[in-house]
């Protein structure tokens, strides 16, 4: 789920003995991310992400999560032809790549582990993940230091999201874009329950306001109007319904 599969063609989580000859191809640009649509969030990076992409919450594999959509129909508007962003927040998977993280949970138990796209791997140039005798790279061990405080906070924005929906402040919706795309059906999506939070009780809204969650949640719910970027991008007319 960490690791998006238009991102991550081949996922390959490291270990010592069996990867300590091979070396990591760093990109030159943000390229990649042509054709990428959707990125999963950490907790700390849903409020800043709702300033320029629309953020939803989706459902994989009996968890919820925050991810923002950077595209539709294949194509990312917030890229230039020479492969940088045009706008100031880029999300921290991105950023990582061709770093990335996959969760495991198995007999109860949840662990992130990192993995690597294979596409920017060589045995001949590049920085290297091990030394000789099996030990991390000094190169290696930052990125690992940067992705373990990111698997933190993609299991606090788990953990967020799954107490949203226990408590009724989400809910499952579907809609249409129609735009200089063409039109696109977003479907089982989960967006703010404007109505439920309207209605609960003083101490539950009390709880949602003192832990932080509650304008995550309305910065959420209103960056559907992000959407509009798109529009200005591509100066085309957005209709949502």
């Amino acid at each position: 789920m960490f690791t998006p599969s238009q991102l991550f063609k081949n996922p390959v989580i490291l270990e010592p003995e069996e990867h300590k000859n091979l070396k990591v191809l760093k990109p030159d640009n943000y390229s990649f991310m042509e054709g990428v649509e959707i990125i999963p969030l950490g907790y700390s990076e849903i409020l800043p992400a709702t300033m320029y992409y629309p953020v939803f919450f989706g459902m994989s594999e009996g968890m919820v999560f925050p991810f923002a959509v950077l595209g539709v129909q294949g194509k990312n508007p917030y890229l230039t032809k020479e492969g940088s962003f045009k706008i100031d927040y880029i999300p921290k998977l991105v950023k990582f790549y061709p770093f990335g993280l996959v969760y495991l949970r198995e007999e109860g138990k949840e662990n992130f582990l990192v993995a690597v796209d294979e596409r920017f791997t060589t045995t001949e140039e590049g920085e290297p993940l091990f030394t000789e005798t099996g030990e991390e790279t000094s190169f290696f061990a930052e990125v690992k230091k940067k992705l373990t405080d990111l698997a933190l906070d993609l299991k606090k924005a788990l953990e967020f999201s799954q107490d949203l929906l226990v408590k009724g402040c989400i809910t499952q919706t579907s809609f249409v874009m129609n735009g200089p795309l063409g039109k696109v059906e977003f479907k089982n999506l989960f967006l703010a329950n404007i109505e439920t939070l309207r209605r609960l009780q003083p101490e539950k809204l009390y709880y949602l306001n003192t832990s932080g969650y509650l304008p995550v949640l309305y910065g959420a719910y209103f960056s559907v109007r992000n959407f509009k970027i798109f529009e200005l991008l591509y100066s085309v007319t957005i209709e949502i319904y």
